[in-house]
């Protein structure tokens, strides 16, 4: 930044107090070509949580290349001790700073003085209006300001009125809220106080607000007093009795005394370390309106030599006074002047009302505006989550209320203080550029990229908040005649900028997620197509394996049958002959030897007839040559010969299968089932049953035994698993199911 840059780190632009000290701060900060920041936070150290958040802008103050910086420590520092404001003092930059409100060993300092304005206060409720029982509403326990104020006031009321003096003192905070409720909670309980003195106006005004509420009459019933004399009790009703503090001249001299530092002004020059305060009578103590006013001779006409020995004003002097504070947004209520006896008193009373109406006017149509425009905003927030759509509305929206310049900056990282930020909006008088959804990317010391243009004078930086979490900050010129629109505005802001990025996340992880099952789907197709080919490459290995058991099983068979038994045969024959020869012989031993020959022919015979059955089985020719009936007939007398079990067979007529793969898996299925019945079952009776209707075709065999667990068997049989694999391999439909006795097999294909 090439001129000078002064941070004003206070809480709220829109209190009535400090506004006053940041507009005669800027004043005096336009008149040296000084650059001026308002860093809005909260009260350091609040029991409150939300207000911890919003001191990121401190945060960022202490970050940024400032050249000095005002700390309005009486406000900010509420809840702190002298210690603990010590401590905070020294955590920001090393660069001159002076402090508003607090005075701070080694620290330069621009205070109030105090003394005088409550014992004015306490004389004035006490002699002129008769008080006698006083409700005093102070600020924090251990305030500083507050605790001069409290002991001054308390201090008279007991040298007026000695032992008679009735005193009670709430604690408050300074804050409307807490007056209003412990006003109502008192009076409610029907203590009798006639006179409230709250340490601000603010309190005043909860105070004022409370009694309305409850019916008690002020002042006719209770007197009420603040201290500040802010520009909202000029408006209250009745019009609020306080003590006027010089904030206005607090500002200037604050900007002075860093000036004197930064080497602005010249060393030598005096800069006020203290500002004097005045009673102000008003009508909430009971007096008429602008009794006691601090006021300035007027008169109408007369030379300028003669004005100035008079120290007088015309009556043009104060119509130019009056346009004057008008063009600068002030209100002409603040002008002093005291009336002579003369014939132009009601001229000067007209020029001061109307200047005042036009004011208020000016203050109801920035109201008006502000809340239309307000609502506006409001509504292109909530129609659109977008946050183009939302950052457009707020450029558009700034300009309409006056606001020369706006930058909306997010950060990067949570934290205390992010060191990286990026840039969103920048709206510069007409021309706005929205940088979403990546932005400028720079350091929070920059506070914008390349640090703030320097075409302005003043700017306002407001921290971007949403329940606890830190979004960013809202840079907007300081131009606007309205002094709540920033706060309103950064509300507003916080919430639809919070409520896109809601949007923008549940899009990137909708985004996210279907890239992720997009990949997820095509690992899945992969693995599901190279599990399809390695089942289609299973199953042709399967059928191929099972191709083969039946053609080593055909070939066995027709070996056992066709060589096999016929070389059995032969032996037996040979064995026959054998017999007959030995019979033939007389001789020792030839009988027994004959013998021997007969019982290796009967041997040779039974083994040829079993080596038929085992070639049958292998190698059905029956079921080439005469058909699944046949075969399976076959199989069941084979089974009857070497079972006690009664084996029956029901063949349904016209029972047939053309299919010669379809009948040879049929007849395995029988033959392995009839098999297991045969080995296992123990069953008295096993019938195998060949069926035909219009649509298939089914084998099943069915006994009366011991049965088994179907699930069981069919994890860890291997020969229920070949049946199953016989039945998918023609198309059927396997059954593996539990009777009462019992258990039945069957398997069902279309014809």
């Amino acid at each position: 930044m090439h001129k000078k840059t002064i941070g004003f780190l206070a809480a709220r632009l829109d209190d009535p107090y400090q506004h006053s000290v940041w507009s005669g701060a800027v004043e005096e900060a336009e008149k040296l070509g000084i650059s001026l920041i308002f860093f809005g936070g909260q009260r350091l150290g609040s029991p409150v949580g939300y207000e911890a958040l919003d001191n990121i802008a401190f945060n960022l103050a202490g970050r940024s290349r400032l050249s000095a910086l005002v700390v309005m420590t009486n406000v900010i520092g509420t809840y702190l001790t002298q210690d603990d404001l010590f401590s905070f003092i020294k955590s920001l930059k090393k660069v001159p700073l002076v402090s508003v409100g607090v005075a701070i060993p080694g620290v330069p300092s621009v205070c109030i003085d105090n003394a005088g304005g409550m014992v004015a206060m306490a004389d004035h409720l006490v002699n002129v209006h008769r008080r006698r029982r006083f409700l005093f509403l102070a600020g924090p326990v251990n305030h500083n300001e507050s605790i001069a104020r409290e002991r001054e006031f308390s201090g008279r009321i007991k040298a007026l009125l000695g032992e008679e003096a009735e005193l009670h003192i709430e604690y408050c905070n300074f804050q409307e809220s807490e007056a209003w409720d412990t006003t109502a909670r008192l009076f409610a309980q029907g203590l009798p106080y006639d006179a409230i003195v709250a340490a601000n106006d603010s309190m005043a005004m909860g105070a004022l607000r409370a009694l309305a509420e409850l019916g008690v009459r002020v002042p006719e019933d209770v007197s009420v007093t603040g201290f500040d004399d802010t520009e909202d009790s000029r408006f209250s009703i009745p019009p609020l009795t306080t003590i006027r503090q010089g904030t206005y001249e607090l500002g200037r001299q604050a900007i002075r005394s860093l000036a004197i530092n930064l080497g602005l002004l010249p060393k030598g020059q005096l800069v006020a370390s203290t500002a004097q305060v005045s009673f102000i009578v008003r009508e909430s103590c009971g007096c008429s309106s602008m009794q006691g006013e601090d006021l300035v001779d007027f008169h109408e006409t007369g030379s300028e030599e003669q004005d100035k020995k008079s120290g007088t004003k015309t009556l043009a002097q104060l119509a130019q006074e009056v346009n004057g504070a008008l063009m600068k947004g002030r209100n002409p209520a603040t002008i002093q002047f005291r009336y002579i006896d003369s014939p132009y008193k009601e001229k000067a009373q007209v020029i001061i009302a109307e200047g005042i109406a036009r004011y208020q006017a000016s203050l109801r149509r920035s109201v008006e505006r502000r809340a239309a425009v307000l609502r506006e905003i409001e509504a292109s927030l909530v129609a659109s989550f977008a946050l183009t759509d939302i950052l457009s509305a707020v450029a558009r929206g700034t300009r309409t209320l006056g606001i020369s310049a706006c930058y909306l900056a997010l950060f990067e990282s949570k934290g205390l203080t992010p060191e990286w930020a990026r840039l969103l909006l920048a709206s510069e008088g007409t021309k706005t550029r929205i940088l979403a959804p990546y932005g400028v990317r720079f350091r929070t010391v920059e506070l914008l990229p390349g640090g703030l243009p320097e075409q302005w004078k003043s700017y306002v930086v407001e921290p971007l908040r949403f329940g606890e979490e830190r979004l960013g900050y809202l840079v907007c010129t300081a131009d606007s005649e309205d002094r709540q629109v920033f706060e309103a505005l950064r509300d507003q802001v916080s919430g639809a900028i919070k409520g896109a990025l809601l949007m923008s996340a549940e899009r990137d992880r909708e985004l996210y997620l279907e890239h992720q099952v997009r990949l997820r789907t095509l690992e899945l197709s992969t693995a599901n197509e190279q599990l399809r080919e390695e089942i289609e490459r299973r199953r042709a290995l399967e059928r191929e394996l099972l191709d083969i058991s039946n053609d080593i099983m055909a070939s066995i068979g027709r070996d056992i049958h066709d060589d096999l038994c016929q070389n059995i045969a032969g032996i037996g024959l040979m064995a026959a002959i054998l017999e007959g020869s030995l019979r033939r012989l007389d001789g020792p031993g030839a009988e027994a030897a004959a013998k021997s020959a007969a019982a290796i022919a009967s041997a040779a015979s039974r083994t040829a007839s079993q080596a038929k059955g085992i070639a049958r089985g292998l190698y059905p020719a029956e079921l080439e040559a005469k058909g699944l009936v046949a075969a399976v007939g076959e199989l069941v007398r084979a089974a009857q010969e070497r079972s006690s079990s009664t084996i029956t067979l029901e063949v349904d007529p016209g029972f047939r299968v053309k299919n010669s793969e379809k009948a040879l898996q049929l007849y395995r299925i029988v033959q392995e089932a009839l098999n297991n019945a045969v080995a296992h079952a123990k069953a008295s009776l096993i019938q195998v049953s060949l069926r035909i209707d219009r649509e298939a075709v089914e084998v099943s065999v069915t006994d009366n035994g011991v049965g088994f667990n179907p699930l069981l068997v069919q994890a860890n049989g291997l020969g229920l698993r070949i049946l199953k694999y016989r039945s998918s391999v023609i198309g059927g439909e396997l059954k593996i199911s539990s009777q009462e006795p019992g258990c039945c097999i069957s398997c069902r294909v279309a014809r």
